[in-house]
């Protein structure tokens, strides 16, 4: 299971949690900030996201709201990805809720199913009890 808290300090990364923060989580220079008030998996997934910008040297400048909605979309799946490896996603599949059992947010779960590549769909299609309905 990946931890975003240890990555986050691996890479040295200062974690803040500000109230009436805009937008979910946001960082720089080596501080991320979290809004305040947000669910344990809503923070986990939020510092994924942010770890994932920081690695890719994000500035948070797009040059229109077209390819911010890109970018955005890209590192969430990235996090995603991280987050929810195919192994884990298999192993909960009969849970009622498998975003709660998975420690993530519903969104999170709906974009990573979305995403799968051929090998993962391949792989859930074999396992027994199959009930996804994969996008």
């Amino acid at each position: 299971m990946y931890h975003p808290w240890r990555h986050a300090r691996d890479l040295g990364l200062t974690i803040e949690f500000v109230p009436d923060l805009r937008p979910r989580g946001t960082y720089a220079a080596g501080l991320v900030q979290i809004r305040e008030g947000l669910s344990q998996r809503e923070r986990r997934v939020v510092l994924a996201h942010e770890i994932v910008h920081c690695e890719r040297g994000d500035d948070g400048i797009a040059c229109t709201r077209w390819h911010l909605r890109k970018q955005e979309r890209t590192v969430h799946l990235l996090a995603a990805r991280r987050l929810l490896p195919i192994e884990e996603i298999i192993a909960v599949q009969c849970e009622p809720e498998p975003s709660v059992a998975l420690w993530v947010d519903d969104y999170t779960l709906a974009l990573r199913m979305s995403a799968l590549d051929w090998q993962e769909r391949k792989m859930l299609e074999e396992t027994e009890g199959e009930d996804w309905r994969i996008a």
